[in-house]
């Protein structure tokens, strides 16, 4: 009795500890497959952000391309202008427009309120560090200009606003100050009217904001002349070197002090003009009598554009090349002028297309293609009928009407008719007074033998009349040059089988489509 009494507390503790073991196990595998999922969602996480940058990508560069193209077709809205502007910017072999803030100046306010929507977007899509401050920037810019159109254009002044004398102060304070002497002059603003006192309030938050917006009108100014300035260096450089831009403009022998002079010349454009004014020297500069490296460093140190000009003809016989600049009222487009080059475009797709020579052969073609279509159907039997009444539809707006003139095909078509021996017709009508007679099916024939790309199969669509279930529309759909085309026809159901002659065919131009109604007998 004591060795069963034993042997049952062993089994006990033994089946205790698997117990034990699988609990730890199930434990272990609980946390394991937690761990999986969390590295799966982790991964799955990043693969959506790096498609999402992606996509943003894509849609960047797809704005791009649509604003490039815009604007070779004369088309260009200011967003196209701007966003072509900045993203040529470091390009210095591509032409681009003027000043981004001259575009916002020049625009209404319905053009204004357009590009403060499509900067949103390129904000949403640029995530380039550089290209966002400037998006921000312009957009400050855009919105205090709004508001400028939008005073002119109010009767009725607010109280608060700046009387004009006074904003003709106001900007006489702005005018020719750096984005970093208008961020100072911001700070001591904020300053002032923190600490209080006997000021007038509304006046200082009016000059508050206005020096804001002058800071981003500034760092936008400060951009272009930068941009400006790289590109005639770099003009210059690729001239001199006999259109290789491998050698530099001037040949600086390659000593540390030289090369430490020109970076602080650098950094000396990069300063505010108060600034420079204090830091220039008493004396004044002898005329140069030295090597080509010290005139290059004196050109580089100037500021003023016209000495930099002349010290470069004196000292180095230079004559400048001609920079061939946009004109900008190719950049303007009038109706005129837009269908002036929609019939260019034409002109020029017809000539090579040799459409011209078959517009002159239009009505021989148009026969012969009657001639085909006959034949296809054959003879026209007592129960087959004309049928070319087609239906007028809505006008639409085709993406390649401004190089195509969109027209009609012409069709040929027949509609067939019968009577339906049904057991009533039977009984109330005999073969010397039949019953009247019913359409059966039809043939449509559309001819598109001008099809820019006569791979793309014409389509058809049916859709029911609202008003009349009896009836649907009939919907012909093809390619450039030819419109879309309908036709009233009954709504039953057809035969699709080719013993009842369906056919649904593009062949030698011609778009073949014959169908016969499906025929219901009563059976007991």
């Amino acid at each position: 009795a004591v060795v069963s009494t034993q042997s049952t507390g062993e089994k006990k503790v033994e089946l205790w500890k698997v117990q034990r073991r699988r609990e730890e196990r199930e434990l272990e595998q609980a946390a394991r497959a937690e761990e999986l999922d969390r590295a799966r969602l982790e991964k799955e996480g990043e693969m959506f952000r790096e498609w999402q940058d992606q996509e943003g990508q894509f849609h960047l560069e797809q704005a791009r391309l649509r604003s490039e193209l815009r604007i070779k077709n004369n088309r260009a809205n200011p967003i196209d202008l701007i966003a072509y502007y900045i993203h040529h910017a470091n390009d210095n072999d591509t032409e681009i427009a003027g000043e981004p803030l001259g575009v916002v100046q020049s625009i209404s306010i319905n053009e204004l309120e357009d590009l403060q929507a499509d900067i949103k977007v390129y904000k949403d899509l640029d995530k380039s560090e550089k290209d966002l401050a400037f998006w921000n920037d312009l957009e400050i810019v855009c919105e205090d200009q709004a508001k400028k159109h939008k005073a002119k254009l109010t009767v009725d002044r607010n109280r608060s606003s700046i009387n004009t004398a006074v904003g003709v102060d106001v900007s006489k304070i702005f005018k020719s100050k750096t984005s970093y002497q208008l961020s100072e002059m911001h700070k001591g603003i904020v300053k002032k009217l923190a600490a209080g006192g006997p000021i007038d309030v509304s006046y200082w938050e009016k000059v508050k904001e206005q020096a804001f917006v002058e800071i981003s009108r500034a760092r936008i100014r400060e951009k272009h002349e930068e941009i400006m300035k790289r590109r005639e260096f770099a003009k210059k450089t690729k001239a001199a070197a006999g259109g290789s831009a491998v050698n530099p403009l001037f040949p600086i022998n390659e000593d540390t002090e030289m090369q430490a002079a020109i970076d602080s010349a650098i950094e000396e454009f990069k300063k505010p003009k108060v600034e420079k004014e204090l830091e220039k020297p008493k004396k004044k500069k002898k005329k140069n009598t030295g090597t080509k490296d010290e005139a290059a460093m004196k050109i580089v140190v100037k500021d003023n554009s016209d000495e930099l000009c002349m010290q470069e003809y004196e000292d180095l016989c230079y004559t400048p090349i001609r920079v061939d600049t946009i004109d900008m009222d190719a950049l303007v487009y009038t109706d005129s002028k837009i269908l002036k080059e929609i019939q260019e475009l034409r002109t020029q797709v017809i000539s090579s297309r040799g459409l011209a020579t078959r517009e002159t052969k239009a009505g021989t073609r148009d026969i012969d293609l009657e001639e085909q279509a006959q034949a296809l159907m054959g003879a026209a039997e007592e129960d087959e009928e004309l049928f070319n009444n087609d239906i007028e539809l809505d006008s639409k707006t085709y993406s390649w009407a401004d190089k195509y003139k969109p027209r009609k095909p012409r069709f040929y078509n027949r509609v067939h008719t019968g009577y339906e021996w049904n057991k009533y017709n039977q009984t109330h009508y005999d073969q010397d007074n039949p019953p009247p007679k019913i359409v059966q099916g039809y043939k449509f024939n559309i001819f598109y033998t001008d099809l820019i790309d006569p791979s793309v199969t014409p389509e058809y669509k049916l859709t029911v009349f609202k008003d009349d279930k009896e009836f649907c529309l009939l919907r012909i759909t093809s390619g450039p040059p030819y419109e879309d085309i309908a036709f009233k026809v009954l709504n039953k159901e057809w035969e699709y089988s080719n013993r009842y002659s369906f056919k649904s065919q593009f062949s030698q131009g011609i778009f073949q489509l014959w169908f016969q109604f499906k025929k219901y007998r009563y059976r007991r």
